[in-house]
């Protein structure tokens, strides 16, 4: 039963330090990449908005 939460966690260890070794460009795993989101401010979108507004007219 020890043996196998060893390996769990030495397995989870693996994931972790992959994942971060990922993140800083030491390797490259394509399924381990994290999508960037964009966001918006409401700076951004009062602009957007004036943008549309001015060319719609």
């Amino acid at each position: 039963m020890y043996k196998v939460i060893k390996m769990f966690i030495f397995v989870a260890a693996l994931v972790v330090i992959a994942f971060f070794a990922n993140y800083f460009g030491v390797i490259s795993i394509p399924w381990l990449e994290v999508n960037s989101v964009t966001t918006y401010s409401d700076d951004a979108k009062r602009s957007d908005e004036l943008v549309k507004k001015v060319f719609d007219e």
